[in-house]
């Protein structure tokens, strides 16, 4: 069995676990419970563990500093659940090469996920070494996979629609070569980055459309278009009809 170190903040989790380990027949088992990070740390001095755990939920900072504080003393992998799902959390907590992220609300199926993705790294017992499942990539001289890489790029885009983004910037921000994080992203999601972008910018336009009073170009500069004419081409293209049509429609069929 490999021992878990539950750091649970709320202490809402600890009662969940428990069982949900149980009923999968999960080789994961709760070592121990800790509901600060001082208890925390004091657990990873005394007993060997094969994985922390790190339930946030609106602890994020202080999840993130005990984060930052194992990576001082341990290489142990550690899980961090029911985080927000923001652009600066998940890229801070990546940076101390933590092994998943896994923002609120928590599925119970992607937390078994994401142990048994962890399993394949994981010897009889906790090892010093532990070798990816995939050849990583670098992120500020971070090792890390590019999947957690492709979450954070699609995280910062979320978060800045109403900005001018571009891969480019991006990758400059993450350090990475841009043709090389386009290649990854489209081999990951099965989309060009460009189109995901659109998509994201399009989706977000038709919700403020239904759900808001918003004038047309308020919408369009939310959702990082200046040029209002070029907005109305690109969401016709997108949704088959103009902005305008697609409010009336909506909210007559409605």
């Amino acid at each position: 069995m490999y021992n878990i170190l539950l750091v649970d903040y709320s202490r809402r989790l600890c009662k969940e676990l428990g069982p949900l380990l149980s009923r999968s027949t999960s080789p994961y088992t709760i070592g121990e419970s800790a509901f600060s990070s001082s208890d925390a740390l004091i657990a990873l001095s005394k007993q060997e563990f094969a994985v922390v755990l790190i339930h946030t939920e609106r602890c994020d900072t202080a999840g993130l500093w005990l984060c930052h504080r194992i990576r001082q003393i341990s290489d142990i992998p550690i899980l961090l659940v029911g985080g927000r799902d923001h652009f600066r959390l998940v890229r801070k907590a990546l940076t101390y090469q933590v092994n998943d992220y896994l923002p609120s609300p928590v599925s119970a199926s992607a937390l078994l996920q994401s142990l048994q993705a962890l399993q394949t790294r994981l010897g009889p017992e906790p090892v010093k070494e532990r070798l990816p499942v995939k050849p990583p990539v670098q992120l500020n001289g971070k090792a890390m996979e590019s999947s957690h890489v492709i979450r954070i790029v699609k995280a910062y885009v979320r978060d800045h629609l109403s900005d001018e983004i571009t891969l480019r910037k991006i990758s400059d921000m993450l350090h990475f070569n841009c043709a090389y994080l386009g290649q990854k992203f489209k081999l990951e999601e099965k989309v060009s980055f460009n189109d995901y972008m659109l998509q994201q910018r399009m989706e977000k336009a038709k919700h403020l459309l239904l759900t808001t009073d918003m004038r047309i170009y308020e919408i369009a500069l939310e959702v990082g278009y200046k040029d209002i004419d070029w907005f109305y081409k690109k969401f016709k293209a997108y949704a088959g009809s103009s902005p305008n049509a697609y409010r009336r429609q909506k909210n007559h069929s409605a």
